[in-house]
């Protein structure tokens, strides 16, 4: 099982060779966060006629993991444990990571965000855009 993060999601979309080539090479099943679908759809609204469904259709071959309690909870974790050490996440960020260790996988992920001592210790976790 293959993890994305919402930035890998979206360079997919738009063919990033090197994204794609390392995505494919995984393999699937490809699982997201239900916060990802929405951070996806969120950059393609704005007109007021978007078709949603269609947009969710584009990476249909992804599938969603709801957020629930116990994802919540890991999340809460994760922050106190950042904040002791002098770092604070953003929480859709936290919500993702939380999401993608609750499945054991490596998350997937073309930004700097989730670039924490924290969570590289605590899961496997890979920025295809070392330099963000």
């Amino acid at each position: 099982m293959t993890f994305l993060d919402s930035s890998v999601i979206i360079d997919m979309l738009e063919g990033v060779p090197d994204v794609v080539e390392h995505v494919e090479d995984r393999g699937q099943p490809y699982f997201t966060s239900s916060v990802c679908v929405f951070e996806v759809i969120d950059g393609e609204v704005g007109s007021g006629s978007t078709d949603i469904v269609a947009a969710r259709q584009e990476f249909g071959g992804v599938r969603a993991l709801d957020l629930n309690e116990r994802i919540a909870l890991e999340a809460g974790r994760m922050q106190d444990q950042l904040m002791d050490d002098g770092e604070r996440m953003a929480a859709r960020d936290l919500l993702i990571a939380a999401t993608a260790r609750s499945t054991g996988d490596e998350l997937i992920t073309a930004d700097g965000d989730f670039e924490t001592q924290l969570l590289t210790d605590v899961m496997d976790v890979t920025n295809l855009r070392g330099d963000d």
